[in-house]
C-alpha cells in the first residue's frame, strides 16, 4: 500500500533458525545514553552468549541491522531460550510521565516472591491451570494438580529458574547500560520457566511479557496462575504493577492457539503503528 515498504534478505548459503524470527528484533523507545540521543530508539537483537558457539541470527540479516547506525543495535543474550527470541523476556510500554516508557522484564524471582507471599497468607493450596491442564501438557500439568505449595517445593524447578534469572539479569545489565536506564525504569513481571531436554528454557505458564501493546491497552497472555480469593494472583499482581501507569490490562487466552506451540498471541499478530511526526528519514547517525 502507499507509504509502506520492505526489505527482503534471503541468505543463499546459511540455514535460518528461530533466532531469525522477528520476535528476535525489537526497537526500544527513543533514549538518550551518555550524552548521545537515539530519537528513533535502538534496535535490539538476541544472540548467543559471547564467545560461545551457540545460535545467532543469520549473518545477512544481522549485518543489515548493524548497517542501520541511526538506531545502533544492541545485542542481547537469548540463546538460553528454546525459541530464542528476546520478546520472551523484554518489552516496553508507554507512560505519560517524563520517562515516557517502562521496560518490562520477565522475572522468576518476582514470581517466587509472590508465591511465597500467598503461601504465608495460607493460600498454598491455590491451584494453577484450572481447566487448562491438558493443553499445557508439555509442562507436565495434565498429570497432577499444580498448587503454589507444589511449585515452591519443587527443588529442580527452583534451580532451573535461578539459572533463567541469571540469564535475564545479564540482559538487564546490558539494557540498563545501552539504553541509559535506572532501576526505577524497569518493572519485573512474574514469570516461570522450565528447561527442556536440550537445557533450553520454555515458559512454565503463558508468558505475560510476550504481550501486544495497543497504545495504552495491553493484550496480555492469560497466565492461568493460582486462583486465590476468586482471582488469579498473577493477574492481580500485573494489574497492580501496570494500571497505576495509566495502562489497561486485557488478559487473552492463547493456550491452545499459541502457547502450546511455544508462542504467545504476539507471535502471529502485528500492529500498524503511527509514525513519528517529524521527518525521521532525515536523521543521520
Amino acid at each position: 500500500g502507499p507509504d509502506f515498504g520492505y526489505v527482503h534478505k534471503e541468505p543463499l548459503f546459511e540455514a535460518v533458525a528461530s533466532l531469525d524470527s522477528f520476535g528476535n528484533v525489537e526497537v526500544s523507545p527513543p533514549v538518550s545514553v551518555a550524552g548521545k540521543d537515539y530519537p528513533l530508539g535502538r534496535i535490539l537483537i538476541g544472540s548467543s552468549f559471547p564467545a560461545s558457539a551457540g545460535r545467532r541470527m543469520t549473518g545477512l540479516v544481522r549485518d543489515f541491522l548493524y548497517a542501520q547506525r541511526v538506531q545502533a543495535p544492541v545485542e542481547l543474550y537469548s540463546d538460553w531460550l528454546a525459541v530464542g527470541n528476546i520478546n520472551e523476556f523484554v518489552t516496553f510500554v508507554p507512560t505519560s510521565d517524563q520517562k515516557r516508557f517502562r521496560m518490562l522484564l520477565a522475572s522468576p524471582a518476582a514470581c517466587y516472591r509472590l508465591f511465597r507471599e500467598k503461601q504465608k497468607e495460607g493460600q498454598g493450596e491455590a491451584t494453577m491451570f484450572k481447566g487448562k491442564g491438558t493443553a499445557l501438557g508439555y509442562s507436565g500439568t495434565d498429570t497432577k494438580r499444580v498448587t503454589i505449595n507444589k511449585v515452591l517445593s519443587n527443588d529442580a524447578l527452583a534451580q532451573q529458574n535461578q539459572y533463567v534469572q541469571r540469564c535475564i539479569d545479564w540482559n538487564r545489565d546490558i539494557l540498563k547500560k545501552e539504553l541509559g536506564l535506572l532501576e526505577e525504569d524497569i518493572i519485573d513481571l512474574p514469570a516461570l520457566f522450565k528447561l527442556d531436554k536440550q537445557g533450553k528454557a520454555v515458559p512454565y505458564f503463558p508468558n505475560t511479557v510476550t504481550m501486544i501493546v495497543l497504545a495504552r491497552t495491553l493484550g496480555i497472555p492469560k497466565p492461568f496462575g493460582p486462583v486465590a480469593g476468586g482471582e488469579c494472583c498473577l493477574e492481580r499482581r500485573i494489574r497492580a504493577l501496570l494500571e497505576p501507569l495509566g495502562l489497561c490490562c486485557r488478559f487473552l487466552e492463547d493456550v491452545a492457539s499459541y502457547h502450546g506451540s511455544l508462542g504467545e498471541v504476539r507471535c502471529s499478530t502485528n500492529v500498524q503503528r503511527r509514525p513519528f511526526a517529524f521527518k525521521w528519514w532525515h536523521l543521520a547517525p
